[in-house]
């Protein structure tokens, strides 16, 4: 991936900017890209994901929360976390 494809993906999910150092975004933004690349998808197969959220028992407003998220420093202390971890992060 390239800075124009984590942009466009900003862009699609309409992410919030990232606040930290330049260096603290840049990483971030690589990682944000990397954890939520997978959204647009879920977003075009909604049942799926909605099915996938009850077995796991997250709450269904949780990727709105992961979305919104704007601290570089969060997206970096978290990179070790997946997708699903994540959501359950802000559970």
């Amino acid at each position: 991936m390239n800075e124009t494809e984590i942009r466009n993906l900003s862009i699609i999910l309409e992410l919030p900017p990232l606040s930290g150092t330049p260096q603290q975004i840049k990483q971030a933004e690589l990682i944000r890209y990397e954890k939520l690349k997978q959204v647009p998808f879920f977003e075009a197969n909604w049942d799926m994901f909605l099915n996938e959220v009850e077995a796991r028992n997250i709450p269904d407003d949780t990727l709105i929360h992961l979305r919104q998220s704007n601290l570089s420093e969060f997206w970096i202390a978290n990179s070790d976390l997946s997708f699903w971890q994540l959501l359950e992060y802000f559970s």
